[in-house]
């Protein structure tokens, strides 16, 4: 499970939902495509600015997608794919690590914006980020979600004899 933002191409005056069932489409009718010349150069060179920016980042090519790791254990991912931007956050952290991380991935996002000029849209917020406002109740939701999913697996750990199903 993860905290997730994707960044899309958005027209003046589309809504979110038109945006992310026009990708859907997209993705279903491409899947497989290898990424474009233009496409990969542009994803060579936004994973190029993200590792100069974050030498930890590990970057993992394919013939589809650049994927960018951190080893760290920081459990932050970023997808590079022909008209689609993500990163993804585990759900690990807690209090101030949970600021830390999302200050890390403010920065990721910041430089995908500027590479693409795409906005960020954030599935758990239901619109568009807002990098200047919404850090405070971003990390906060990602803090009080890593806390509840820990607190749900040990009780399940606690537990081993209980059935996962019903049976």
């Amino acid at each position: 499970m993860s905290y997730d933002f994707i960044l899309l191409r958005r027209e003046p005056g589309q809504s979110w939902d038109e945006v992310l069932e026009a990708n859907e489409r997209r993705v279903v009718a491409e899947a497989g495509r290898p990424f474009g010349p233009f496409a990969r150069a542009r994803a060579e060179r936004i994973a190029d600015r993200l590792q100069a920016h974050d030498p930890q980042l590990e970057r993992f090519t394919s013939e589809h997608y650049i994927e960018l790791t951190r080893p760290d254990g920081a459990g932050v991912q970023v997808s590079l794919f022909e008209r689609e931007l993500g990163v993804t956050v585990a759900y690990w952290h807690t209090g101030r690590a949970a600021r830390a991380v999302m200050g890390l991935v403010w920065s990721y996002l910041g430089i995908l914006e500027q590479e693409t000029g795409w906005e960020t849209y954030d599935p758990q917020l239901g619109r568009s980020l807002d990098r200047a406002r919404d850090l405070d109740a971003v990390s906060g939701m990602h803090a009080d979600m890593s806390a509840r999913l820990s607190v749900m697996f040990s009780a399940h750990q606690a537990e081993p004899d209980s059935p996962d199903q019903p049976g």
